[in-house]
């Protein structure tokens, strides 16, 4: 089982102040048939002592036999977002990865998933959508990329993930994009960098489309482990 937390924030003072953190918990368990991955992040946001972020986000897939090129997985998502007004939103569905490479410090991972997506805004007004309801159920395709990247010598470790989330019924696609950037200063803890953004065509009226965050802190990965259980774990 290996684990990573990344903790990432910005504080601005003067004509604005503003105050970002955003942190990332991650939990992984490769074996030789079923692998385990769950991620967990959090944004919060303060301007000006008002709350304008609040939102959390929990990915959890169950794959089978991971360790070969091409294999299945399930994903069932939760998340609440602030920032686009959404009380409460699941996804779950089945879908199938193929991995171009991987080692213990590099792969590449592409992927795809139907899935079922029901969304509970805090609002019935939306940009892009002609219903009533303040709850929208859709089918979505999901398709993914995904990877980590070490250049020669550990000098930085790039971490990148783009996903497509195009709906089945009606003009409803989402885009988020992932980029990492960590300078190790010992063997278990790193200098970090995050590159977010995410964007939605169907939001609701005075929200935002898209939001943008840049953010620096730390990153700690196997804290509690030993050098030797490192090693030994494939």
């Amino acid at each position: 089982m290996a684990y990573r937390l990344t903790s990432t924030g910005i504080v601005l003072g003067g004509n604005l102040n503003d105050f970002i953190s955003s942190s990332r918990a991650e939990l992984a368990h490769n074996g030789p048939k079923w692998g385990i991955f769950s991620g967990t992040s959090y944004t919060y946001k303060n301007r000006d002592h008002e709350i304008t972020a609040n939102d959390a986000t929990s990915r959890n897939i169950l794959s089978y036999g991971q360790r070969r090129r091409l294999y299945p997985f399930v994903i069932v998502s939760i998340a609440k977002s602030l920032r686009r007004g959404i009380d409460f939103q699941y996804q779950l569905g089945p879908g199938a990865a193929y991995r171009v490479f991987g080692n213990q410090q590099n792969y590449l991972r592409i992927g795809s998933a139907v899935i079922y997506e029901s969304s509970h805004y805090a609002g019935n007004n939306f940009e892009n959508y002609d219903g009533t309801s303040h709850i929208i159920n859709k089918w979505r395709l999901l398709t993914f990329v995904a990877g980590t990247q070490t250049l020669p010598g550990n000098r930085m470790r790039i971490v990148y993930e783009v996903s497509w989330q195009p709906a089945f019924q009606g003009p409803n696609n989402r885009v988020y994009a992932l980029a990492g950037a960590e300078i190790p200063i010992s063997r278990k803890v790193s200098l970090r960098g995050n590159l977010e953004y995410t964007h939605e065509n169907v939001v609701l009226v005075e929200k935002s489309k898209y939001d943008f965050i840049v953010s620096f802190g730390l990153t700690l990965t196997n804290i509690f482990k030993n050098r030797n259980a490192e090693i030994d774990e494939d």
